[in-house]
């Protein structure tokens, strides 16, 4: 139980893919683990988590696969956190923030998953060929080869959240602040610090790192 037993740090798109539904076409998404009529344990997952994973199961799944670069390792770690939390959710239902805690469990079962590879994240080659691949104009305009992602890589732990979802993964400013369990204007405020933050790293002035935000 890495994410929660591990200490998770606390911190889709609008129709999110359902448990079960592959829009990527390359992977199956997490599925609810029902009974297989042999005796034992009930595994039915409660309402509550089987409505986050139709929530919130492709984005984890792509922000897994950003940084683990593997679509396959991406679909095993998610399922890995939603088998963590239903094992545990007594204890997710007492947390403050449900949203926040749970980001966060995903978030720690990444960099656990990267510690027992023994490797650094994959994301800033794999979040360059994603957007490039996407033709995002957002990038384009702050694009310098790919220094950019290596200084998205390099952001506080939730400024580099909001960036991902925001600008890389292109959900909006709504959907991103569920997932993420922040509020709207929480999501705008780290934006704007990590749009300075970026500006400084890749030496632009912040007027023109806000021109590209706005695209």
């Amino acid at each position: 139980m890495v994410g929660i037993d591990g200490g998770g740090r606390t911190g889709a798109h609008e129709e999110a893919p359902g448990a079960g539904v592959d829009p990527h076409d390359d992977r199956p998404g997490p599925t609810p683990r029902a009974g297989t009529g042999h005796p034992g344990p009930d595994t039915t997952l409660p309402d509550d988590l089987v409505a986050l994973m139709v929530m919130h199961g492709e984005a984890y799944w792509e922000y897994a696969r950003l940084h683990l670069g593997d679509a396959d390792a991406a679909d095993d770690l998610v399922d890995e956190v939603f088998a963590d939390l239903a094992a545990n959710w007594e204890l997710v239902l007492r947390q403050e923030n449900l949203g926040e805690f749970c980001w966060g469990v995903l978030r720690s079962t990444v960099d656990a998953a990267l510690l027992r590879r023994n490797r650094p994240s994959a994301f800033t080659s794999a979040a360059f060929a994603f957007a490039m691949d996407g033709a995002r104009e957002a990038f384009r305009a702050l694009e310098s080869g790919i220094g950019l992602f290596a200084a998205i890589a390099e952001l506080p732990e939730r400024q580099h959240d909001a960036v991902v979802l925001t600008y890389v993964l292109g959900y909006p400013i709504v959907t991103a602040a569920r997932i993420m369990g922040v509020t709207r204007s929480g999501l705008y405020s780290l934006r704007r610090d990590a749009r300075r933050r970026l500006a400084t790293a890749l030496g632009l002035d912040e007027r023109t790192a806000g021109a590209a935000e706005e695209q």
